[in-house]
């Protein structure tokens, strides 16, 4: 079923493509067994060595795997997620990714998780989230990974595989991170009364809430964490233009900061109304980007 290599592209790579590609396509169920060693060998008309090599990077991809003895041969594995993360942190230790560019991802998709899991958390749900906080406070050193698990169980509620996938890829991506900078007791301590106050908003399905102390938990980690690498942190007030579309009164304006960013300066404020847009304050500290289509200021 494979073609031999007539493109010029170098042997093990295009053995490598041809049988991924034909996993990934489904013609290779999880557990279908592949031709023997000998007929990839004639089908794709290589060496042994190349077609070793290709074996070896599809296996190291966790797309095959090799068995030995009586039944053994070269199967389809069944790719799951611990198998892709591994492979996003290889790819990913190659491109010095600091703290801040975690912090980053985190600061903009945490929150929106947290959000979203406001409206499906039950009181189940919740004993739940207690009981791993209350690990991460009385645990330590091992509730690095449990404080982790609480980002991950709220990440669940998005019921969307790409988002689950990149909070377990966060997940390890912090794992190794603690056990290199070894962050003080205290430091699980902060960790375990932030969870608390999230889980305290999940109680009273406050939408609002639970994102602020979610964006506020992730900055203050990523702080200590940069510090403690000795890197620069990850500044939130560079976005603060960035923001989702919420309602407020009678119109959808662009929430652009809360009680816990900085302030604008007064001459990106003035700025902003010489462009006819306006800063103002809704609800509880909430700063919202007001477009006014008229001359008059907003109420």
């Amino acid at each position: 079923m494979f073609k031999p290599n007539e493109k010029g592209h170098k042997v093990s790579h295009y053995v490598v493509e041809q049988i991924r590609d034909a996993i990934l396509k489904g013609e290779f169920k999880p557990g279908d067994r592949l031709a023997s060693e000998r007929e990839l060998i004639s089908q794709f008309q290589v060496s042994k060595a190349s077609m070793r090599e290709a074996l070896r990077v599809l296996e190291g991809m966790g797309l095959i795997e090799t068995r030995k003895g009586t039944g053994g041969g070269i199967f389809a594995a069944e790719v799951n997620m611990n198998t892709t993360v591994h492979s996003l942190t290889n790819f990913l230790h190659f491109k010095n990714v600091s703290v801040a560019d975690i912090t980053a991802l985190r600061y903009f998709l945490e929150p929106r998780l947290a959000q979203i899991a406001v409206s499906k958390i039950t009181e189940n749900d919740i004993r739940i989230l207690e009981i791993m906080t209350n690990d991460e406070v009385n645990a330590y050193p091992t509730k690095d990974q449990r404080g982790i698990g609480f980002h991950y169980y709220i990440a669940r509620f998005s019921e969307n595989p790409l988002l689950i996938l990149i909070m377990d890829f966060i997940e390890s991506l912090l794992a190794d991170l603690k056990i290199k900078l070894n962050p003080r007791p205290d430091f699980y301590d902060e960790v375990g009364h932030d969870h608390f106050k999230i889980i305290e908003c999940f109680r009273r399905k406050d939408v609002n809430g639970v994102r602020k102390e979610m964006a506020s938990h992730v900055l203050r980690v990523g702080d200590y964490l940069a510090k403690r690498a000795g890197s620069a942190p990850f500044d939130a007030s560079e976005f603060q233009l960035v923001g989702p579309t919420v309602p407020t009164v009678d119109r959808e304006d662009q929430l652009i900061g809360s009680n816990h960013d900085r302030p604008l300066p007064l001459a990106a404020q003035k700025t902003l109304e010489d462009l006819g847009l306006f800063l103002k304050h809704v609800g509880n500290g909430d700063l919202y980007l007001i477009q006014v289509k008229s001359n008059q200021q907003p109420e």
